[in-house]
């Protein structure tokens, strides 16, 4: 049993917003902080907890309005830009400026959503960041017509009908069309289904919003130093193999694509591909 209620802690940042994590390993390591995408939660890195050594100092987040973390309702506090701020208080908050013995190293494993974050985040530190994991990476879509429409259509409609709407279109988006071949696992779909379901509607339209928001920019790839593995679904259609490719390309320091197969969801459906990137990473990290 991984998850006990002592592993669970909650941390206000500077714009109120109240953040729930979920902390394990050694508080004195380098910290490896994990995070999820839209309409996921903390829970979404649970099966990772036993490949992730305990000689780090592993976070697993919640972002406001998802898991646990309530949304702020005294302000509009989510966008891209709010996100990394919290996620800057939250790790500034980890890494004790009065603890002189504690690791300044960060690995931030992100997925989707989280990607993007980690990416803006890594951008911003690139001293501090020494490793990033990306599954199913994203990036700013706003100056794509059909796809700003079609993310302020579906902000419209988990609005409107409620965010069972929203579970259902990623229980079929996250994944691929079932063929003889190869079908999705309707486990998976019914686990991805039931996480959404547990996302605050109101939250979720909002951060469908942030995505396509002119002020939602790509970061400068190349300030990034730090080794980065992208670990890519071979039939994901939400973030095909090649932007995993394309933003590999434009990354300042060793980065490498890891392909799983999988859709959109590689944790659920290739933990064992996942596995294999995410060592290959800290091992990557550790030889400096």
């Amino acid at each position: 049993m991984y998850l006990e209620s002592d592993n669970s802690h909650f941390y206000t940042t500077a714009v109120g917003t109240k953040l729930h994590y979920i902390q394990l390993g050694n508080a004195e390591g380098p910290l490896v902080i994990c995070l999820h995408g839209l309409g996921g939660s903390a829970d979404a890195f649970v099966p990772l907890l036993p490949y992730i050594p305990r000689i780090y100092n592993i976070v697993l987040l919640d972002f406001q309005g998802f898991g646990k973390s309530p949304l702020n309702t005294s302000s509009n506090t989510i966008s891209i830009g709010y996100y990394v701020a919290d996620l800057d208080d939250l790790i500034k908050a980890l890494q004790r400026p009065s603890n002189a013995t504690q690791s300044r190293e960060i690995v931030i494993v992100g997925q989707s959503l989280g990607a993007i974050i980690a990416l803006q985040y890594a951008a911003q530190h690139p001293v501090e960041v020494k490793g990033l994991a990306l599954i199913g990476v994203g990036r700013s879509a706003a100056h794509i017509p059909a796809v700003r429409q079609r993310m302020l259509d579906l902000a419209s409609s988990v609005r409107a009908e409620g965010i069972v709407y929203a579970a259902n279109v990623a229980a079929k988006s996250n994944f691929y069309d079932d063929v003889n071949e190869r079908t999705a696992d309707p486990k998976a779909r019914d686990a991805v289904r039931e996480a959404v379901l547990r996302a605050d509607a109101e939250a979720y339209a909002r951060v469908c919003e942030a995505l396509v928001d002119p002020e939602h920019r790509d970061p400068l790839y190349g300030l990034i130093k730090s080794p980065a593995v992208f670990i890519a679904g071979d039939k994901d259609m939400i973030s095909p193999l090649e932007r995993s490719k394309e933003l590999s390309a434009l990354m300042g320091g060793r980065s490498w694509v890891e392909m799983t197969k999988s859709g959109h969801q590689p944790i659920l459906e290739d933990l064992a591909g996942v596995k294999k990137a995410i060592e290959s990473l800290l091992y990557c990290v550790s030889e400096g």
